[in-house]
């Protein structure tokens, strides 16, 4: 069952990366814009079939109704490997994994993919039980981040944790209780950052495989901020400790 993509940023980048797609639906009577051009002409230069349809038939292909006239159908999401993640980062001295643990809200996932792409993080690992999965809220939330940046799905967590250590990688969990905060941290180097769900937190197994336990230091009334926001916080601290 083919998958969609919406928004003019989303279907753009999936066709700089070259994602095959299946068909490009574009609303009839769409204004001139550059990136609607591009769009065009890229999807016209890939062989991808371009249908002028009415507005309101590209509804039901959006759930949040942002699909700005343009949206793609594209084959299902082709999730990475911890195998080939593990090799790609083989032998350098920095490598960035963010770890999400059962973070179930889509729009999040997405965000979360976006700030570790841009970040220049190397994967994303998601559970495959009790989370949410790539698909078209994702692929807009990240605009464009999931056709460059490898996401994984797991069965388990905890072990994915433990083949990443081996691997080198030095695992810091996210814990707005934690008694070392992130300016003090070691985020540097090869580093898994590992983040809860809001409210649940850490699951205990998850808690266990961590080498340490960070916090994010805040100044005003509410006590944390949300996955995705404290990814990107986390993230960006683990580039600047290489500036």
């Amino acid at each position: 069952m083919a998958e969609v993509i919406e928004g003019r940023n989303a279907v753009l980048e999936a066709l700089r990366s070259g994602v095959r797609l299946e068909r490009l639906l574009v609303a009839s009577g769409l204004k001139p814009h550059p990136s609607v051009d591009e769009i065009l002409h890229r999807a016209r230069e890939a062989g991808v079939r371009v249908e002028d349809v009415p507005r309101e038939s590209l509804t039901p292909y959006s759930p949040r109704g942002a699909h700005q006239g343009v949206v793609a159908l594209v084959e299902p999401f082709t999730y990475a490997t911890i195998e080939e993640v593990v090799r790609a980062t083989a032998g350098r001295q920095r490598a960035l994994v963010v770890v999400l643990d059962h973070v179930t809200d889509p729009g999040n996932l997405g965000a979360v993919i976006r700030s570790v792409e841009v970040a220049g993080g190397d994967a994303v690992i998601i559970p495959k039980q009790r989370a949410a999965d790539v698909g078209p809220t994702v692929h807009k939330a990240a605009a464009g981040a999931t056709a460059h940046l490898p996401v994984v799905r797991v069965a388990n967590v905890s072990q994915a944790l433990g083949t990443l250590k081996d691997a080198d990688f030095w695992v810091a969990g996210a814990d707005e209780r934690a008694d070392e905060d992130l300016w003090h941290a070691p985020l540097d180097g090869r580093i898994v950052l590992v983040l809860g769900a809001e409210g649940g937190g850490l699951a205990r197994l998850t808690r266990e495989r961590c080498d340490l336990l960070v916090s994010i230091p805040v100044a005003g009334r509410v006590s944390s901020l949300n996955v995705a926001q404290a990814a990107t916080v986390l993230a960006f601290e683990w580039v600047r400790r290489a500036i």
